[in-house]
């Protein structure tokens, strides 16, 4: 009967073919296109060619180059192409990307949250309205095509895209909250391992009505803010235990309760790196570092500033630990102290001929930029190693005739003998001024004092009237 059948087919095939000897094959009795030898035409049934095993396929004797088949063992259409099979890539039903149009493209809701495959890459096409639910990314990826048109929309209580500890990556993925209980992101990892990558194109757009903003980072070991654009009414928090924040080329606008990023009390983060990000909104705060925040190491590197009332709150150019360079209208960092006495009385005992002995009196203090000070010592707080530059000039009057001092820095409580400065053969009450300029090597709690020594003046002591001690980079 089957035989029958495709005998019928193939006649009526041929009847349509005429004098051109192309076939067509349909229910309309259309003539074939002129340039198909087999032309077969339906809108309710396909093509099914040979399906078989890899085995079955290669068991094949002599397959002319183009011979088609379905491989079961692979799910892929085969083509053999000089001598060899090969599966057709458009034809591999395997694939870890998700198409989303509307909320149906999604997993069903659960009460309000939509948890996703942690298997697959979800790709956005247009803007997508999830209503009041939100996305618990569950370890899937989120990206978009065109950052400025693909995205996600809801009115969700709290974050449009949730997640703990599972890794994070959205790329070109507008995320709009549009509600005023809603804010972009709630990202937390506790275990330390995972990664956070908010890569180019995740912008973060307020709806008519102003939103909670971009919402709040806790954990991870690194977390990646790049090539972003915020408009909305508060900026990121970040918080937990981090092993490195990086935002960098971020444009943050549209900021009118808040800070466009803030550092939460409970942070503790090794290094935070802050570069080319420029904060354009009037009035807030561009940087804020809350106290109760343990930041090792930060560095900020050409970020502008415009309109912003208060750039830094919390920390500054000289805060332990901060590194700034070519920031709008913030100074570079620069290591600096200087501490002074004038009229100094107290005098300074030099038991033994030939000893060095710290000089005695109480200093004042001009300026510490990543020192502290007492009298006569200048202690280093910064966390990158120094080439410290120290400048001394001390002054006094000579106790007695054919005196000679010599003056010399101690690094941590240790004399460094040379290069040294000296004064001798002074007559009795001569005044007498005396310089040293110098470089020590100091790391983090280092401190450096001014010693004298009288070679003379066993047994006796010299009074500096008059000094000034300065150190810098």
């Amino acid at each position: 009967m089957k035989k029958n059948i495709l005998l019928l087919l193939l006649f009526t095939g041929l009847v349509q073919a005429g004098l051109s000897q192309n076939i067509g094959i349909n229910a309309t009795g259309a003539a074939p296109n002129a340039k198909a030898m087999l032309d077969i035409s339906s809108t309710t049934t396909g093509l099914l060619i040979p399906s078989m095993t890899g085995t079955q396929r290669d068991a094949i004797t002599s397959p002319p180059n183009g011979l088609q088949i379905y491989n079961t063992t692979t799910n892929t259409t085969d083509v053999y192409r000089v001598n060899r099979w090969e599966s057709s890539a458009y034809a591999s039903p395997s694939t870890n990307l998700v198409n989303v149009y509307s909320l149906a493209d999604l997993p069903t809701p659960s009460g309000s949250a939509i948890t996703l495959d942690a298997t697959k890459m979800y790709v956005f096409s247009g803007v997508v309205n999830i209503s009041s639910n939100y996305l618990n990314l569950n370890g899937a990826g989120l990206r978009g095509t065109d950052p400025s048109k693909d995205g996600i929309m809801s009115t969700a209580s709290g974050a449009v895209l949730r997640s703990s500890n599972v890794s994070v990556f959205l790329e070109n993925l507008m995320v709009i909250p549009a509600s005023g209980a809603t804010k972009a992101y709630d990202f937390s990892d506790a275990t330390g391992t995972k990664y956070c990558n908010l890569f180019s194109g995740c912008s973060v757009i307020d709806a008519a009505t102003p939103s909670l903003g971009v919402g709040q980072i806790s954990g991870f070991v690194a977390v990646t803010i790049t090539k972003n654009y915020w408009a909305c009414k508060d900026g990121i928090k970040v918080t937990g235990n981090i092993g490195k924040f990086t935002t960098a080329y971020t444009f943050i606008t549209g900021i009118s309760a808040g800070s466009g990023i803030e550092f939460l009390s409970g942070l503790t983060v090794n290094d935070i790196d802050l570069s080319n990000n420029y904060f354009n909104y009037t009035g807030q705060t561009g940087i804020k570092v809350n106290a109760g925040s343990t930041i090792d190491r930060g560095r900020m590197t050409t970020n502008m500033f415009r309109g912003v009332t208060t750039y830094l709150n919390g920390f500054d150019s000289y805060t332990p630990g901060w590194q700034m360079v070519q920031n709008t209208d913030i100074p570079n960092t620069k290591v600096y102290g200087y501490i002074f006495m004038n009229n100094n009385a107290t005098a300074t005992s030099l038991p033994v001929a030939g000893t060095y002995y710290k000089i005695a009196g109480t200093t004042t203090l001009v300026k510490q930029q990543k020192f502290t000070t007492t009298s006569n010592r200048i202690t280093y707080i910064g966390k990158s190693a120094l080439s410290a530059k120290i400048f001394v000039v001390v002054g006094g009057r000579s106790p007695a005739s054919g005196a000679d001092f010599t003056i010399a820095i101690a690094k941590n409580g240790t004399v460094i003998t040379a290069p040294n400065g000296s004064m001798g053969a002074l007559s009795n009450g001569q005044g007498y001024q005396i310089t040293l300029d110098t470089e020590i090597d100091m790391v983090t709690n280092d401190y450096v004092e001014i010693f004298i020594n009288g070679n003379l003046l066993a047994g006796t002591s010299v009074t500096i009237s008059d000094l000034q001690f300065r150190v810098s980079d």
